[in-house]
């Protein structure tokens, strides 16, 4: 067989080129600040309607695979974003974060500013789009931020009473 031509066939293609694997540069856990809840305003409920979020979060443990951000190893979150969200769903996510970093003695080592922006409907869990986005400026500029928050119990009261408040954790990646 000829090795060119079974190095063309495992080549993936994109409308600009090939296109590259998918490659983390920075996973973190993250986690609301114990008794400092995610805020909505007004209340998440059952019928869509356009809410504000903002609060903070921390990073931890965080871990470069690849070792591009490996001076990094915790941050502090400050988000603000608003969207079209219910209970179970979120869509038109708009806002910013601002992330400050910090080495592994604890010391700033600088910041990232990022974007917020989620179009399509999310389901599931709603509050993981304020974990969506692009760094704008600062550290990791450039690259897609995923993450998921979850809860510590299930959100069934929120269609019942609503939901003002929101503490959780999970996992941010910074792709």
């Amino acid at each position: 067989m000829n090795v060119a031509w079974v190095m063309a066939v495992a080549t993936v293609w994109g409308p600009l080129g090939p296109v590259q694997p998918h490659t983390v540069a920075l996973s973190c856990s993250v986690a609301t600040p114990a008794g400092r809840p995610l805020v909505f305003t007004p209340k998440v409920g059952l019928a869509p309607r356009r809410v504000e979020a903002r609060g903070h979060l921390e990073l931890t443990g965080c871990a470069s695979p690849g070792g591009t951000a490996g001076l990094l190893r915790s941050g502090w979150v400050s988000v603000k974003a608003s969207a079209q969200t219910s209970c179970a769903s979120a869509r038109q996510v708009r806002g910013h974060a601002v992330i400050t970093w910090f080495d592994a003695a604890g010391r700033p080592v600088g910041t990232s500013k990022m974007r917020v922006k989620a179009d399509r409907l999310v389901a599931q869990q709603p509050a993981d789009t304020l974990l969506t986005g692009t760094v704008t400026a600062g550290w990791l500029k450039g690259r897609r931020v995923e993450g998921g928050i979850t809860p510590p119990g299930a959100i069934l009261g929120c269609a019942t009473r609503g939901m003002a408040t929101l503490p959780g954790s999970g996992r941010m990646t910074f792709g």
